[in-house]
């Protein structure tokens, strides 16, 4: 599944939409202290008042919003092993699918999971939607062709939302014209920012994947892993920043702790031209043996290095998805440090850059320059590079 495919469904979460049509929502409260079930609710979703779904629809939509391998994944689940307890994850939204009975009881299964692995600080209500999606594309083997086809996805999607005590603040009751305290009974659900979330089955235009789902965290860069391994009993998955540094560590070893900025800028580029050979940029992979590959295309020429890298940093072969590793190529993206002064330069720039030694020893940092550098405001003054830079530096 791609950003594409989210933003298609995503952007179907608004009232009156033909393309999704919402089923059902169940909403169950639990308390932190001990997992207690408050309250149900079961409703059918054109039953309710206008304002309540675009409440239910605003979050819904939440679950789908964020960035890929950042704060939404696609994730496998796990094969059920022999000592596991309950049921599998993947059998209850299975069959919450397929049985043709309400989302309640399946629901009430999920919310159980997560009553026993509770890792939240306040009580939570957990939102569970069941609904499907009619997918148009083109037909198959004629994409040329004006025609369409059209088939229906029904699909589970959760979210599990804060529950927030109110702050004391003085109101107006219209009803009762007078001005009161408000109560520390009404609870409020933020549903604005779910903490966990996820919709099954995976989907796009193209296929339909019971084997995986789609997971979103609130917290960009990390995983919930309690919630991912023991309420949805999947797979834990590397994370975009994850992934790049175990990338950067591999190409550390590879290139003996430092590298040439050309050498560096000729890496990204033959990886970036990948990603647009590629028709989906998003699942382009690079394993070890293809970055093995184009490191030695670029200089750094030292296959068993590199396998030794991948075994200490990834516990063997990896495939690395290319748009997690590489700087964007379309923004200053790449950073340039230490303790003392921080610059940012596109990728195609890199070549510019070269770190030397002056006349007195102390390293410099040298950067072409298309245009004179400005400072508040001013031009700065132009001088000769030999009187500062050592002839053999």
């Amino acid at each position: 599944m791609n950003k594409k495919d989210l933003a298609s469904i995503r952007k179907e979460f608004k009232l009156g939409s033909y393309i999704l049509p919402i089923k059902e929502v169940y909403s169950v409260y639990l308390k932190k202290d001990n997992g207690e079930i408050i309250t149900r609710e079961l409703e059918h979703f054109e039953m309710m008042e206008v304002e309540k779904r675009e409440l239910y629809l605003n979050n819904f939509k939440k679950v789908l919003t964020g960035t890929l391998d950042s704060k939404i994944f696609e994730l496998d689940f796990k094969e059920r092993s022999g000592d596991e307890d309950g049921e599998h994850t993947q059998n209850i939204l299975y069959q919450a699918l397929n049985s043709g009975q309400s989302i309640a009881e399946f629901g009430d299964k999920i919310v159980d999971k997560v009553s026993k692995n509770y890792t939240y600080d306040t009580d939570v209500v957990i939102n569970f939607v069941k609904a499907e999606y009619y997918n148009a594309d083109k037909k198959k083997g004629n994409e040329d062709s004006p025609e369409e086809y059209v088939h229906a996805i029904e699909f589970i999607l959760c979210s599990v939302n804060k529950v927030e005590i109110p702050k004391k603040v003085l109101k107006f009751d219209y009803a009762e014209m007078r001005f009161k305290p408000n109560s520390a009974l009404d609870m409020v659900i933020n549903l604005n920012s779910p903490l966990d979330g996820f919709m099954f089955p995976s989907f796009s235009s193209q296929y339909v994947d019971v084997n995986k789902v789609i997971y979103y965290s609130q917290k960009a860069k990390q995983i919930n892993s309690s919630f991912v391994q023991q309420v949805l009993n999947c797979t834990i998955k590397p994370t975009a920043v994850e992934e790049k540094e175990s990338f950067n560590a591999i190409l550390g070893t590879a290139a003996g702790g430092k590298i040439n900025p050309d050498t560096m800028q000729e890496i990204y580029e033959k990886m970036n031209e990948k990603l647009s050979e590629e028709e989906d940029e998003e699942e382009t992979t690079l394993d070890m043996k293809q970055v093995t590959e184009v490191l030695g295309e670029s200089g750094i020429e030292n296959p068993q290095v590199v396998k030794s890298a991948f075994e200490e940093v990834c516990g063997g072969d990896y495939e690395f998805k290319v748009r997690n590793i590489i700087p964007d190529f379309k923004s200053k993206s790449i950073k340039i440090e230490n303790e003392d002064t921080s610059i940012t330069i596109n990728p195609h720039d890199l070549g510019s850059v070269k770190q030397v030694v002056n006349k007195s020893g102390r390293k410099c940092l040298l950067i072409e320059l298309k245009d004179d550098m400005v400072v508040n405001g001013l031009k700065l003054e132009t001088e000769k590079m030999e009187d500062y830079i050592s002839s053999d530096s």
